[in-house]
């Protein structure tokens, strides 16, 4: 039987499996949806409600900008039937000319609901290359 960080850690990947497939089907099974949830994308202001974060999926999916997604640094931390995953998401963006970098520290909040690990709130801050090489981290 799988341990409660484990089952995390899958709702995690679900989230980034979603965005790099750009699948708004999947994304949804991946939240709580409804008015609890919140988001924060790279320089965005927040987002409150799985409407607008839905909204904010369907307006940015391109189903044609081929995604590649690397996680470092995961942590996993769980208070009863809270659990928040902390990362460094590295996003390139393969079939943009350039191929575009994205990276950021983001944090995924899960909140258990009927026995199922849901996101509840997703905040994305960028964080620059060069600071991200001096911590000694390179890009892979």
């Amino acid at each position: 039987m799988p341990t409660d960080t484990e089952v995390v850690l899958e709702a995690n990947d679900k989230f980034y499996q979603a965005l790099g497939t750009r699948d708004l089907d999947l994304m949804e099974t991946v939240w709580v949806c409804d008015s609890r949830s919140k988001c924060v994308h790279p320089g965005w202001t927040m987002l409150n409600g799985w409407d607008a974060i839905k909204q904010s999926w369907e307006n940015t999916f391109d189903p044609v900008d081929l995604l590649e997604i690397k996680l470092s640094e995961v942590s996993v931390e769980i208070s009863g039937d809270v659990a928040w995953v902390m990362c460094v998401q590295q996003l390139t963006y393969i079939s943009r000319a350039p191929v575009g970098v994205n990276l950021s520290l983001s944090t995924n909040i899960f909140r258990r609901e009927d026995g199922v690990w849901l996101m509840v709130h997703h905040h994305a801050s960028p964080l620059p290359v060069i600071n991200y090489e001096m911590m000694g981290q390179k890009l892979q």
